[in-house]
């Protein structure tokens, strides 16, 4: 609130029957937040929450542009006093410092609660601040009653979740663990794995295949792959593997069964 308007508050304020012959150096507004005394603690709640939104709700433009009247960044958007000299107590601590101690700007919202609406740049006096902080504890007992009463609900809609109990993983022997590791690179560097299978299906033998020349990048005669003389000496190491792979498969296929 700029001189003028404190100066102005002050004068409207002596006017007031109960305050003539009064001595006093500023104003500064309560909040007169009137609690629910509904016997339900729920129902009770709610009815704090909707009252504190329509309190905190900041106070609209009446004439001229459109807006909000109370919306410089000293001023609370919804008293319009000046925040700058007001004590906050340990409200400071809690929302105008940060981690390091710095002072920051506690920013309300059109819709009072955060993400509703849009920012503004004014804030909060002590006494709104105190009843926002109602708000979000109120909110909160809320949202986690909500949850609690979400199996409730759903058991009503005719939904229901039975607990399942995931069967432990058959610990791994060290050999295992240490060469599965070993299997799963070469699949990643496209090194060739030839697996024969057991009679019900089941991985028995596990042979990795590694072609120096291929790993090196280079063809036998020491020229990179990809080079134009090397495309037929690699075509026929391609075909020469293959039939490699072939001889492993039936070695190891009439070892595996005798």
């Amino acid at each position: 609130m700029n001189n003028y308007q404190e100066e102005r508050m002050k004068e409207l304020f002596g006017t007031l029957p109960q305050n003539r012959n009064m001595d006093w150096d500023a104003v500064t507004p309560v909040i007169d937040f009137e609690f629910s005394r509904h016997a339900d603690p729920v129902r009770a709640r709610k009815k704090n929450i909707k009252r504190a939104v329509k309190t905190l709700k900041p106070v609209k433009r009446t004439i001229g542009f459109f807006g909000y009247k109370h919306n410089k960044p000293y001023q609370c958007v919804v008293t319009g006093v000046d925040c700058r000299n007001q004590d906050y107590g340990d409200l400071k601590r809690e929302y105008l410092l940060d981690d390091r101690g710095r002072t920051i700007q506690f920013t309300p919202w059109t819709g009072v609660i955060p993400g509703r609406g849009r920012p503004m740049s004014g804030t909060y006096c002590p006494q709104a601040l105190q009843l926002f902080k109602l708000l979000s504890e109120w909110m909160e007992q809320e949202e986690r009653e909500n949850e609690r009463g979400f199996f409730r609900q759903m058991r009503k809609k005719g939904v229901s979740f039975i607990p399942i109990k995931k069967p432990a993983e058959k610990p791994q022997t060290p050999l295992a663990s240490k060469w599965g590791e070993a299997f799963i690179e070469a699949e990643k560097d496209g090194i060739p794995i030839v697996r024969v299978p057991d009679s019900v299906g089941r991985n028995r033998i596990s042979m990795l295949i590694f072609d120096y020349d291929y790993i090196n990048g280079v063809g036998t005669d020491g020229r990179p792959y990809g080079h134009a003389e090397t495309i037929n000496e690699y075509m026929e190491q391609e075909q020469s593997q293959e039939q490699m792979f072939d001889a492993a498969f039936d070695t190891a296929m009439r070892e595996a069964y005798q």
